[in-house]
């Protein structure tokens, strides 16, 4: 995502050359079509990420205006920000978070690896068209756990002493939660 896109290329005030991968999907079954892309916004770059909000949605126009698209990833920034303003100002996508009739584990997505953290800020959004029709969205939580390897002992109270009860530590699989929407497309709704 650069002044340049179709070369590879750091654009505006990036720090780190960054991309958006895209793809025309049809149903075999039913010949629904829809566009799906797939991007991770700059770190550091105010200036890049409102300009790939713009370049972003001229991409989607220039592949298939009449078809519904999906657009996710790390944006880097939060539902406060001028490039999310710049996503959803237009009416041609809407934040799947704010249109789905049921939310479930209302967190933030970012975690840095910390299991009990706790943010309001998504940084990773799911933007779809407004044909589609947001039944569920969720950030999946989850984390795993696995022995310290400390040697440390669980604090538990009131077990047999026979008993060797070692200390776990929560892990998460990456420094953001995942995100996941259950969409319906509506044709009435296309614009």
């Amino acid at each position: 995502m650069s002044e340049t896109p179709d070369k590879p290329s750091k654009g505006w005030d990036a720090v780190l050359p960054r991309i958006c991968s895209w793809g025309h999907f049809k149903c075999k079954d039913t010949g629904f079509e829809f566009l799906f892309f797939n991007l991770h916004m700059d770190h550091i770059g105010t200036k890049a990420r409102v300009e790939s909000a713009f370049l972003v949605q001229q991409k989607m126009k220039e592949f298939g205006t009449k078809l519904p698209a999906i657009l996710t990833g790390d944006f880097n920034v939060d539902q406060t920000h001028s490039s999310y303003e710049a996503l959803v100002a237009q009416g041609v996508l809407c934040d799947s978070y704010v249109t789905s009739d049921f939310r479930f584990a209302l967190n933030g997505t970012f975690n840095g690896f910390d299991p009990n953290s706790f943010t309001d800020s998504r940084i990773d959004h799911i933007f779809v068209s407004p044909s589609f029709h947001v039944k569920k969205y969720g950030v999946l939580t989850d984390s795993y756990r696995s022995i310290k390897g400390t040697g440390e002992k669980a604090n538990v109270k009131d077990f047999p002493k026979e008993i060797d009860i070692q200390a776990y530590q929560a892990r998460v699989p990456s420094d953001h939660f995942p995100v996941k929407v259950e969409l319906e497309f509506d044709k009435r709704r296309q614009k």
